[in-house]
């Protein structure tokens, strides 16, 4: 199951709840389930009774094969596609708080300085960003709770697609399991994959 991600609109950004709550369900529906939809995706220490690699006979190694299939492609089509919709949601809530605080910047430089002492009510009048710097707030709270939410998922992910290989694609180092390195390389590689 998925949730349908909110059409993006600076409005949006400035009334948060709405992108905060896809926020909550994204992670509900995606790691806080993800042990359980591993648990279907039979683990490598399962495989690793058949014992050493040389002595498999092919249908076993078949086996083997598959499994990793299958755990990068949940790891590639559930995992990573979530993580990458909430990436372009808080990416940008983030860009649309920044372009309006320089706008409001170039406003308030436009604007001929009055000494306070003269009026003091001046400051009133000036454009000020208060709300921006609160959705760069609740932007940079989110960015905590989804680097919490991905390094736990992560080590669940490499506990379970322990000793997945390597991307066969483009020869790089484990992309899924490999947790020496965390998620955000294996992520990164898959976000760049994605843009060929």
């Amino acid at each position: 199951m998925t949730v349908e991600k909110p059409a993006l609109t600076p409005e949006v950004c400035y009334s948060a709840e709405t992108l905060r709550r896809f926020l909550f369900l994204s992670r509900s529906l995606t790691d806080d389930t993800i042990s359980a939809d591993l648990n279907s995706i039979p683990t490598v220490k399962e495989s690793k009774i058949l014992g050493s690699g040389s002595s498999w006979t092919k249908p076993e190694r078949e086996k083997i094969g598959s499994r990793r299939r299958a755990c990068k492609d949940f790891v590639y089509s559930s995992v990573f596609e979530s993580w990458k919709v909430r990436d372009e949601i808080l990416d940008y809530c983030n860009k649309v708080a920044y372009e309006r605080k320089s706008e409001i910047s170039a406003i308030a430089a436009k604007k001929p300085k009055v000494d306070p002492r003269l009026d003091p009510y001046e400051a009133r009048d000036l454009p000020t960003y208060t709300k921006e710097e609160e959705i760069l707030s609740w932007v940079a709270s989110e960015r905590g709770v989804e680097d919490i939410v991905r390094d736990r998922s992560w080590s669940i992910i490499c506990e379970r697609c322990l000793d997945i290989g390597t991307d066969s694609a483009s020869g790089a180092t484990p992309v899924v399991g490999d947790n020496g390195s965390g998620w955000r390389p294996a992520f990164q590689t898959w976000k760049n994959s994605k843009l060929h």
